[in-house]
């Protein structure tokens, strides 16, 4: 496969016509023509699938030599123009491109638009013939841009996306960053990378007017994750959970409960066999609420944060101290077990009940 910066439109289009030719079934044939016509504004290529018996789809591709989410929206609006200006009611979208992130995919799995990368990704969508075809290809982006922010690991990082998501919109970047406590440039680079998966719309001045919070959350959680970011040791409370809820609720600590047991008290699923505690100190607290260490049979786990953050903006629910639901969210679908199946009921509830949570 030829680096990014050395392909071409017309090697991407011939590199995934050759993805669909092998993908598809030995009696079904694809026939690409290039640039098929004349006018100042014309597709890259119709790419014509035939069936068995026949019946033929036809797609009109726009291919991209480098695609975001954010410029993945404007060659839709190209792709629409061509349809429009075309005599056939039939042709079908199709993008092309060198590599899709998960968040492209998602966006034209949602509109039904058929899409292939080099790196091996395909979705190809027809009613007539009767088709569907859907590949894996890389996970991450083997010829990354040079940007200044790829990742959401990291202090900065999760501080921003929980003031972003926090609070409502309007709002400017440093009036934002001053009510979060995080510099204007780390937030400003957060709000950029959301920008460029189209989570979020920035107005001319640069202020954000809206946000797409749930896809914050899960773009958040593919960098973050409850244990891998944020040091944990595992306890036993012999006595059970129900009494380590009544020692937390008369505990002068300072401590936020997530996990399973958050969500019990918020959208619950199943009871809860396992506490997660942010605490500052974990040996401190575990001397203090009475816990023995434990490797096997542990129904306790206190967690070292890895930021402050996650002791703002929590709620007191049934006795207990419970971080927000963002963190909440987040630490759930990135936790074990039914952990992130928590998650999604979580944001379930999340969407109905907005004005309980968000400032």
């Amino acid at each position: 496969m030829t680096r990014n910066d050395k392909l071409s439109e017309t090697q991407i289009i011939r590199n995934v016509d050759e993805l669909i030719a092998r993908a598809l079934p030995p009696e079904w044939s694809t026939e690409l023509e290039r640039e098929p016509s004349k006018a100042a504004r014309r597709p890259d290529a119709i790419l014509r699938i035939t069936g068995p018996d026949g019946t033929m789809a036809t797609f009109v591709i726009e291919a991209k030599r480098s695609l975001t989410p954010q410029s993945l929206l404007q060659a839709l609006q190209q792709l629409d123009s061509y349809r429009g200006q075309s005599d056939s009611t039939t042709l079908l979208p199709f993008i092309a491109a060198p590599y899709l992130s998960a968040r492209s995919k998602e966006l034209l799995a949602e509109r039904g638009i058929s899409y292939a990368d080099t790196t091996g990704n395909l979705r190809v969508v027809a009613q007539s013939p009767a088709l569907f075809v859907e590949r894996l290809g890389a996970t991450k982006d083997p010829w990354p841009d040079d940007q200044p922010l790829r990742s959401l690991r990291g202090r900065g990082a999760g501080r921003a996306v929980r003031a972003l998501v926090d609070f409502r919109p309007p709002y400017g970047v440093r009036e934002l960053a001053s009510r979060a406590s995080v510099s204007p440039a780390t937030l400003s680079r957060v709000i950029d990378l959301l920008a460029r998966d189209a989570l979020l719309t920035k107005d001319d001045a640069g202020a954000v007017i809206d946000i797409e919070w749930v896809g914050a959350i899960r773009r958040w959680s593919q960098d973050y994750g409850l244990r891998r970011s944020n040091s944990m040791t595992s306890y036993l409370d012999p006595r059970g959970l129900p009494a380590l809820a009544e020692k937390l609720s008369k505990s002068k600590l300072r401590y936020a409960v997530t996990g399973s047991l958050a969500a019990q008290r918020i959208a619950p699923v199943a009871p809860a066999r396992m506490a997660s505690i942010y605490v500052d100190d974990a040996p401190r607290a575990a001397d203090r609420l009475k816990l023995k260490p434990a490797e096997a049979g542990a129904n306790v786990v206190l967690v070292e944060p890895f930021d402050e953050v996650v002791f703002e903006r929590t709620k007191t629910r049934d006795g207990l101290v419970t971080v927000a639901a963002t963190q909440l969210a987040a630490d759930l679908l990135t936790g074990p077990g039914r952990e992130p199946s928590e998650g999604e009921e979580l944001l379930v509830w999340m969407k109905a009940n907005e004005d309980a949570w968000r400032a």
